[in-house]
């Protein structure tokens, strides 16, 4: 979708609305003596002026976009949610297939909620954090696509509103499309045929960099699923090269199951879904190199880490009350994970260390949810909804106690807070040892916590200032770019509606096989010719040996 460029393209909107309003005030108004006619000239003079900045405001040639969230929480959906307000405010219609409910979340007027409504909640078992604990790759694997996506994809593709937007002649210029467990979705790319913008709200998933042919190297990038360092230890990179195949290898069994579905759902003429998703035009990740690792990346790999981070606001008068003048500690297990998944012995040594350290303790959690025999101090308070980036950012918070969730992460790097990390599943292990890395935090595991262990860290994490300073120093780093996240991840979505759907981004990897894009097919052509250098070496040696020998043996034989 072409358009004309203007000198106000790279200025963003609330600069140019701050511009419009800035109009209005120099315009003054005509004196009480002015002449009807000066008083018409300078109305036509304000209304031109408008007419013209609103022009350049809202140049951008609308696109019809359809964002599919069809399986996602709460912790994924407010990274994807602040993106569509801001495709929104650039003008773009937007209709998103599930989603948070606006019953459940807050409905932004102009988008077009298409709800799941009939659409049964997948039944999945809860887990206590002992037992989120002990999973393995392979469990963690399993739980993923044989528990939730198999089952999702099914239900959804059940549902008379899917169907009816399957069978619509609706036109989008573009897919937003989540990257995490559901690629079965990605059909709708077939059925309208549009290109796709990809969003991980996670950091890259080992299935997620090869739609786009990006480097994923197990020597040195970490996989998703452990907080390995593999670039410090042969033990480490080699368990860290065996998950990185166990990943690979079980996501393309699972994408073969989601295939059969997609194609009983959309038709036998959709191609294989790893082709579909091989033509991604950009993806969107929610990292950056400051709090993970440095990688190369090709460009349409984009980091927006920290996207939906704003601008803190202030704390209502019963947590200012309860704050007062001192420092205070603020805990959070995100919105899945409860005080209900630990062990009574744990929660009571956590409400004890608690006591011991005096620090005051905001805890998001639900008290009804804490056994009535848990004895809780007065220094701590609960609430089961808390404004978790305004009160990370309050200048008296002092130490985050978190789960290691990204979304999570991000906000206490940006305000500058010291963590104490206890991560319980999936990506959170290695944001967890990103963190100690960058030493801003220390861990402990959370189904052993005792009252001394947690007591003596949560003061070191304190009273040693190296934590804070650092902290400190990683949030400038995390917060020093050329453009913010938000209008970042805004202008290459933009980028590729612009260029049908850029192909100029796409490496030429993404056209390779495995083999040809590991060179296992030239290592192959050059051992073979070693050998065959080899073996012709070996004949020559032999025919050599022989006529030296038949030589010998004649010269003995004139001699007698």
């Amino acid at each position: 979708m072409e358009r004309k460029k203007h000198v106000t393209d790279n200025v963003p909107l609330q600069s140019k609305m701050d511009l419009f309003q800035e109009i209005h005030r120099k315009i003054k108004p005509a004196d009480q003596g002015s002449s009807f006619s000066e008083e018409r000239t300078k109305m036509k003079s304000l209304l031109l002026l408008s007419t013209i900045l609103l022009f350049h405001i809202c140049n951008v040639e609308n696109a019809n976009i359809l964002a599919v969230f069809p399986l996602v929480h709460k912790s994924h959906y407010v990274m994807y949610q602040k993106l569509l307000e801001g495709l929104l405010a650039k003008g773009h219609t937007i209709d998103v297939l599930g989603g948070i409910p606006p019953s459940q979340e807050k409905s932004v007027p102009g988008i077009t909620y298409i709800n799941l409504v009939d659409v049964p909640e997948l039944d999945l078992p809860v887990f206590t954090i002992k037992e989120l604990r002990d999973f393995t790759v392979h469990t963690n694997m399993n739980f993923m696509f044989r528990e939730g996506a198999e089952p999702a994809c099914k239900d959804v593709f059940n549902s008379n509103v899917v169907k009816n937007l399957r069978d619509s002649k609706k036109k989008y210029d573009l897919l937003l499309m989540e990257i995490f467990i559901c690629d079965c979705f990605y059909g709708f790319a077939h059925t309208f045929k549009a290109p796709i913008v990809s969003v991980i709200s996670s950091s890259d998933l080992p299935w997620g960099s090869y739609r786009i042919g990006n480097p994923d190297n197990p020597s040195y990038i970490p996989n998703y699923f452990n907080g390995l360092k593999p670039y410090e230890s042969l033990k480490d990179r080699f368990w860290n090269t065996v998950t990185y195949l166990q990943t690979k290898l079980m996501h393309r069994w699972y994408i073969q199951a989601q295939t059969k579905i997609a194609r009983d759902f959309f038709g036998e003429d959709m191609p294989d879904l790893n082709y579909i998703i091989g033509n991604t035009s950009v993806l969107l990740i929610n990292s950056h190199f400051t709090i993970n690792s440095a990688r190369p990346t090709v460009p349409n790999f984009v980091e927006v880490g920290g996207l939906h981070i704003e601008t803190p606001k202030s704390l209502d008068k019963e947590l200012l009350d309860f704050i007062g003048k001192d420092k205070f500690i603020y805990f959070s297990f995100g919105s899945l994970a409860n005080a209900a998944l630990f062990e009574e012995d744990v929660m009571q040594a956590i409400m004890d260390a608690f006591s011991e350290v005096k620090y005051n303790v905001i805890w998001k959690a639900n008290r009804s949810e804490i056994a009535g025999n848990i004895r809780i101090p007065p220094n701590v308070l609960m609430r089961p909804w808390l404004p978790q980036l305004s009160i990370l950012c309050h200048p008296n918070n002092s130490l985050f106690l978190t789960h290691s969730g990204l979304l999570g992460t991000q906000e206490a790097v940006h305000c500058g807070v010291p963590m104490l990390c206890m991560p319980l599943f999936a990506d959170q292990y290695q944001n967890c040892r990103n963190m100690i890395n960058r030493k801003v935090a220390k861990s402990l595991k959370p189904e052993k916590i005792n009252r001394e262990e947690l007591s003596n860290t949560i003061k070191e994490l304190i009273q040693d200032p190296s934590y804070k300073e650092n902290a400190k120093i990683l949030s400038e780093q995390f917060k020093d770019r050329n453009m913010p996240p938000l209008e970042t991840a805004i202008y290459w979505v933009e980028y590729a509606i612009r260029h049908k759907g850029a192909p100029q981004l796409k490496s030429p990897a993404n056209s390779l096989n495995w083999y040809q894009y590991l060179l296992l097919d030239v290592i192959g052509i050059l051992v073979l010719l070693c050998l065959i250098s080899l073996i012709c070496i070996y004949y020559m040696l032999r025919f050599l040996l022989r006529f030296l020998r038949k030589k010998k043996a004649r010269i003995s034989n004139k001699r007698e």
